[in-house]
């Protein structure tokens, strides 16, 4: 058996499962091959171990024999002492996946179990939970195999499945779907099994289709309002592992709609929140603090009422000292500096005009953390909905707004609040504020290390494509596309000085991109998508996009580690 990964989203990843001579992309359902419950055509197929070897895989006999039988697979009824194991070096199993479906938070820690120790490069196997409703949770948990037998279950207590719950097949008038078996014109156990057949392998492949693009938490989000034990799971998941979920999420994704309370915890999402308090410093210049709302259209830049704000701001002539801070749900705060980073510039959110009060809490909290921690000398809420909440935490502060941000009145007040309460900036405030803005964002990606791209530097360019440079050396550049800084050669050397971000690597120079087997060491602060130096000692040799997580990188022996930009 051999399992290469090709996709990852989070915990989930696509891949390819080659057994006995057959290859099979995964996620997938390993199907019951018999007699009576014949396996699709060309499909991932299990039979009973004693029978022989012609099925992919093996499955083993009930766990209510004594047989020792090894097998590649066991229905996961319950635990018992009579269950045998999967054969070492194989597949990492879920155990008593039974007994875990009526405990939420056994099931959670099983996750964690599975998904944080050496196994986590071996397919993984979750018997009797796969019904089509649950596989979007179960793969977004990290979960690669599952078998036919709740297919089979269902079909012979005369449930008829669908991707969002489950039906009496005995009181449907007419059938919810246009598949082969619903329009034969026939009604029977036969016909219902090879429904609940397709609707379970549509389902995967629409799963697979989600983890390619990197919205696989959306369907999730989805799936989840059907059954209370898929909404249990992900919240008890999204607060007991958000270490783990953290550790794969990458830092750049795909734009995503947060659209349900789960959105608030999402991984990244909650990474942003938790970045800003752990490494965020506000530009050092900025001296008033202004908070704002933000806008449907992403970057905040290209809005009209953000145009609108620029325009008050200039118009002040105090603008280099202000420090503009979006406050928006789910992030909670996006300084100025930060907003083409993911995922600022990447969720889309239904304006209602109206805060639920895990939103309000959340804003309240940021506000109290970013005015007690960045110590402005004047703080200015100019808020729409935002601004009972916000104006709740404020003590000393000036109310621009009214209310209405958008309004010439409220503009004008900004204006002028900015001209009475500020001096104006010296010359050197004014050349000083760019590499200011950008040393806060070196900060956020990189951590306290990554000020060190800003010492002596410059900023050169036009928003959003601007560049480091020190002397004659480009050290990093900033993208609208990407939306964080892509380190050259000469920003990896500086980087690398600090001992931040580095894959460590034998005494060679990469050849192409860096593959798992060259990799030595990787700083565990590195995520999927983070710039990344690679180094052998202190002599940086790359730099690139990390592809997998450090942990990945120790423990595979195949894969790529790190796409290469740069090489000496």
């Amino acid at each position: 058996m051999h399992f290469e990964i090709i996709d990852r989203d989070g915990l989930a990843r696509t891949g390819i499962l080659e057994v006995r001579g057959a290859k099979h992309r995964t996620p997938a359902i390993a199907f019951v091959d018999s007699p009576k419950f014949p396996a699709p055509e060309g499909a991932l197929k299990v039979e009973p171990a004693a029978d022989g070897t012609q099925g992919h895989l093996s499955l083993a006999p009930s766990e209510f024999t004594s047989s020792s039988v090894e097998a590649d697979l066991k229905p996961g009824l319950r635990g018992s002492k009579y269950a045998p194991d999967a054969p070492a070096g194989k597949l990492a199993v879920i155990e008593g996946i039974a007994s875990l479906m009526l405990d939420s938070n056994g099931f959670v820690a099983a996750i964690g179990r599975l998904k944080a120790g050496p196994d986590i490069l071996k397919p993984s196997y979750c018997s009797v939970a796969g019904l089509p409703h649950r596989l979007a949770l179960l793969t977004y948990c990290g979960i690669d195999l599952f078998d036919s037998v709740p297919l089979i279950m269902a079909a012979e207590t005369g449930t008829y499945l669908t991707n969002t719950g489950r039906l009496d097949y005995g009181r449907l008038k007419e059938l919810p779907c246009s598949c082969p078996a619903c329009h034969s014109g026939r009604r029977g156990k036969e016909e219902l099994l090879r429904h609940n057949y397709i609707v379970a392998e549509n389902e995967i492949r629409m799963i697979r289709h989600a983890i390619e693009l990197g919205t696989l938490r959306e369907l999730v989000e989805a799936r989840v309002r059907s059954d209370p034990w898929l909404v249990q799971n992900l919240r008890i998941m999204d607060l007991e592992q958000y270490d783990l979920q953290e550790l794969h999420a990458p830092v750049r994704g795909t734009p995503f709609h947060a659209g349900s309370k789960e959105s608030l915890s999402r991984p990244d999402v909650v990474r942003w929140r938790k970045r800003l308090a752990e490494r965020y410093e506000r530009p050092l210049r900025a001296r008033a603090l202004l908070l704002i709302p933000c806008s449907a259209k992403k970057p905040y830049s290209l809005s009209k009422s953000h145009a609108r704000f620029r325009e008050a701001l200039i118009s002040s002539g105090r603008y280099e000292l202000v420090h503009e801070v979006i406050v928006t749900s789910p992030l909670g705060l996006v300084p100025r500096e930060l907003e083409l980073f993911y995922p600022a510039k990447d969720y889309d959110i239904p304006v209602t005009g109206h805060w639920d009060r895990d939103e309000k809490r959340m804003a309240e909290d940021m506000v109290s953390w970013l005015v007690g921690s960045q110590k402005y000398d004047l703080v200015i809420s100019h808020l729409g909905d935002e601004r009972e909440p916000v104006n709740s935490v404020l003590s000393d502060f000036v109310d621009t707004s009214m209310g209405n941000p958008g309004s010439r009145e409220s503009l004008n007040r900004l204006t002028e609040t900015l001209r009475e309460r500020l001096p104006a900036p010296s010359e050197e405030d004014r050349r000083a504020r760019d590499i200011d803005d950008m040393r806060s964002l070196c900060r956020f990606q990189f951590g306290p290390a990554g000020e060190a791209l800003c010492e002596g530097a410059s900023v050169y360019g036009r928003w959003p494509n601007l560049k480091i440079s020190r002397g004659n050396s480009q050290l990093a550049m900033l993208t609208g596309d990407r939306g964080m800084l892509s380190l050259t050669l000469d920003g990896g050397k500086v980087l690398s000085e600090q001992g931040a971000y580095c894959v460590e690597i034998g005494d060679f120079i990469p050849k192409g991109n860096l593959f798992a087997i060259g990799v030595e060491k990787a700083d565990e602060s590195i995520r999927i998508g983070d710039d990344v130096v690679v180094v052998h000692g202190k002599d940086a040799r790359a730099v690139g996009v990390a592809r997998m997580t450090p942990q990945e990188m120790g423990l595979a022996e195949r894969g790529e580690a790190v796409h290469i930009r740069h090489a000496l």
